[in-house]
């Protein structure tokens, strides 16, 4: 948990990061590679001074991660990666800053030119906001990891679509991953309190068919149908009253 310091430091952090996504969807478009949205990245974490963090914990060969397509998560932004009309995109960016070591963590999703042209991107890019409120409305320090888990799950299959089962999220502060871990859907004995102070960086992953992965233990996980899918992420702080999104 926080302390009053930390937490201004990632408020900090989150003004880089909203700019950094600010900036990529400036410039997104067809025939824009991959490698050049993580030098744009670069360029914005070392003006402000702070690092992309994920490059540096896990050895991660970029600064943010760019998954395209079919895969779902840990995507590598490879200069071959040219994006066309109708790709579903994901920017997973991590920064921590210099003096303090703070994380914050966060994710969003678009379809290039199409985002809310076709009902079925459309519908999956909106039960996946769903699901991401959904917890937010139960962040709270009354409640448990497992209410949290309960409401992604809910929101997902309300809406005739499959939660991820083998992808977790997280809480977030000097490490990038720290416990709990928590899953997308309700599942005995993730007990653990909401506490003041805590943060949290919570990622739904919503999928049209299937909740299998195709994980080849290399980064890169990939959807085992290859059909659709969709992921947002906020880091949040959990306060006395309605939590607050810090990115």
């Amino acid at each position: 948990m926080l302390n009053e310091k930390e937490i201004e430091i990632m408020r900090k952090n989150a003004k880089v990061h909203k700019l950094v996504f600010e900036e990529i969807l400036k410039v997104i478009k067809a025939w824009i590679s991959a490698k050049d949205i993580d030098k744009l990245c670069w360029d914005i974490a070392k003006k402000n001074w702070v690092l992309c963090w994920f490059r540096w914990v896990y050895n991660f060969p970029a600064n943010i991660c760019i998954s395209v397509n079919d895969v779902v998560v840990h995507g590598l932004p490879r200069e071959s990666i040219i994006f066309k009309d109708w790709d579903l995109v994901t920017f997973d960016f991590w920064i921590k800053d210099k003096q303090y070591w703070i994380n914050t963590d966060s994710a969003i999703s678009i379809i290039i030119w199409w985002d809310n042209k076709n009902p079925k991107w459309a519908k999956i890019i909106e039960a996946n906001k769903k699901a991401l409120y959904a917890w937010i409305a139960k962040a709270r320090v009354w409640n448990r990891v497992w209410d949290i888990s309960e409401a992604i799950q809910k929101e997902i299959e309300w809406a005739w679509f499959k939660v991820v089962t083998d992808l977790t999220w997280h809480a977030i502060w000097k490490n990038l991953h720290e416990k709990p871990y928590i899953p997308n859907f309700w599942k005995a004995g993730t007990w653990p309190k909401l506490q003041k102070w805590m943060t949290l960086a919570i990622e739904p992953i919503v999928w049209e068919k299937t909740w299998e992965i195709n994980d080849k233990w290399d980064w890169e996980i990939y959807i085992k149908d290859w059909s659709l899918w969709c992921q947002y992420e906020h880091t949040i702080l959990i306060t006395d009253w309605a939590p607050e999104i810090i990115i």
